[in-house]
């Protein structure tokens, strides 16, 4: 993919910078006093970042998928092409005897489980970047997270160049499909029963907006402070929009194929269904994933819509 050999030229023509800097972030501030040599990511995503970055880390944190070294499909050359190899704790919480081992000088936490006190458990062991101020848990986006990681590792050159490239290119796929603008964009996510939904500031919906799709106003009065909301199957109405984003594995598309209210409605029409591959990079929503994800969802995307035109 031409992105990845483009991100990484990024990397090595612009310079490093070796000064401290200072970090201010959720849980205060994290002086980094030189370009860290040992990166350990105990967030679920923030290797992507590294990645992009031109950056091997020696430890990251598995969220989900069993892939080696807990990297994914648009993930994958970048990290061949740094030779990175990283040790991989596996688990929700954070190991925290696990980083201690990885003799860390800089621990990378800005998607990661984790309050005041695992904070300041992290920070006995090396200089620790959280998650950026003023954003709900998990809902931050991802171009306050590049600017935190690249700053902590004398990179902010590159961070800004690579928010541009992939700014750009989702900008390039809105104009070259101009249905997406203005209309409704509905991501669910099938639990068992239950059907979930998202708020504005989850990454999948700042994609879809990105895209120049509306999200529904009344989820941002349904979300949680996790910032997504579950309802029974029996609202499935909530999601009737013009187009359907389907996070769904073969059992949950089973359960709707077989729901009449789904079934004998049109909203199979406007429904697009992700693979678990896509599924994952709508969740890791880092600077490698979106443009991948998005490249193979807008065509898919557009055929929704003209499945179902506007009334």
């Amino acid at each position: 993919m031409r992105l990845i050999p483009l991100l990484l030229a990024l990397c090595a023509a612009l310079p490093l910078h070796a000064e401290p800097v200072t970090i201010d972030h959720r849980f205060g501030t994290t002086i980094v006093e030189a370009t860290p040599q040992r990166i350990v990511s105990v967030g679920y995503h923030e290797q992507d970042f590294l990645y992009a970055l031109g950056i091997a880390p020696i430890g990251v944190h598995e969220w989900f998928g069993g892939h080696p070294y807990a990297t994914w499909e648009w993930a994958e050359p970048a990290r061949l092409a740094l030779g990175a190899e990283p040790q991989v704790q596996r688990g929700f919480e954070i190991d925290l005897e696990w980083v201690y081992q990885q003799q860390p000088d800089l621990i990378l936490a800005t998607f990661a489980p984790m309050d005041q006190t695992t904070y300041d458990q992290l920070s006995l062991i090396a200089p620790v970047v959280a998650p950026p101020a003023g954003f709900p848990d998990w809902g931050a986006p991802w171009q306050e997270e590049l600017r935190l990681i690249a700053r902590a590792t004398g990179r902010a050159d590159q961070g800004e160049a690579i928010i541009a490239k992939v700014e750009a290119d989702l900008q390039r796929l809105a104009a070259a499909y101009p249905a997406f603008a203005g209309r409704e964009a509905a991501v669910a996510y099938v639990n068992g029963t239950d059907l979930v939904g998202y708020g504005p500031a989850d990454g999948s919906n700042r994609l879809m907006a990105a895209l120049g799709f509306a999200i529904p106003p009344e989820y941002t009065e349904l979300v949680s402070a996790a910032g997504n909301f579950a309802v029974s199957l029996e609202r499935i109405d909530l999601f009737d929009r013009d187009v359907i984003l389907w996070l769904a594995e073969s059992e949950g598309r089973e359960l709707l194929d077989a729901l009449p209210a789904f079934a004998d409605s049109d909203m199979p029409k406007a429904s697009v269904w992700l693979d678990a591959t896509e599924t994952g990079a709508m969740s890791f929503q880092s600077p490698l994933s979106i443009p991948w994800v998005a490249e193979k969802l807008a065509p898919r995307l557009d055929q929704a819509l003209k499945n179902r035109p506007r009334d």
